[in-house]
């Protein structure tokens, strides 16, 4: 009985060795799933047209959302920064958008060059349609993914105003 324990434990011990070859080839094919990351508050570029000089912060807050940055030593200044990263990657540039307050009234705001929200989700879809799957790459059908066309919106046609049946005479 205790040879056949020992031997047992002896089998098991030499089978799950696994040597870097394996290793590395395994991470190759098996890489964890990585999330997209939005790190700060993204402003459209309507967003940022609804500023005007003499705004409340509330009304400031209202627009663009809690600031990333509002420092105690900078009271009067709220910074927006914005990025998204996709797998690790960078996707676009960081984005920023300064305000400045004098009390509580908006005298000034700066800001990097803004996507409209149309836009910032086209740059999403542009870097995914580069991307293929796991699959695509092992089958050799390393194709870019065919976009069908767009469908053409349905026409309303307006019903008569009185629900009575039509007169025969």
């Amino acid at each position: 009985m205790m040879a056949t324990l020992s031997g047992l434990v002896l089998i098991t011990g030499c089978g799950s060795a696994v040597d870097n070859t394996q290793r590395a080839w395994m991470n190759k094919v098996f890489q964890p799933y990585v999330p997209d990351v939005v790190q700060g508050n993204f402003i459209s570029s309507e967003q940022y047209a609804k500023l005007t000089v003499g705004q409340s912060r509330e009304q400031v807050r209202q627009i663009l959302g809690t600031p990333l940055l509002a420092s105690y030593f900078h009271a009067n200044r709220w910074d927006y920064v914005f990025e998204f990263k996709r797998a690790n990657q960078m996707m676009g540039k960081e984005r920023r958008v300064t305000v400045f307050f004098e009390g509580d009234k908006l005298v000034k705001f700066q800001g990097d060059s803004l996507p409209t929200e149309v836009e910032l989700v086209a740059e999403i879809d542009n870097y995914a349609k580069t991307k293929r799957s796991f699959w695509d790459v092992m089958t050799g059908s390393n194709k870019p993914p065919v976009t069908p066309p767009l469908q053409q919106p349905e026409l309303l046609v307006p019903s008569p105003s009185n629900n009575l049946p039509a007169v025969t005479k």
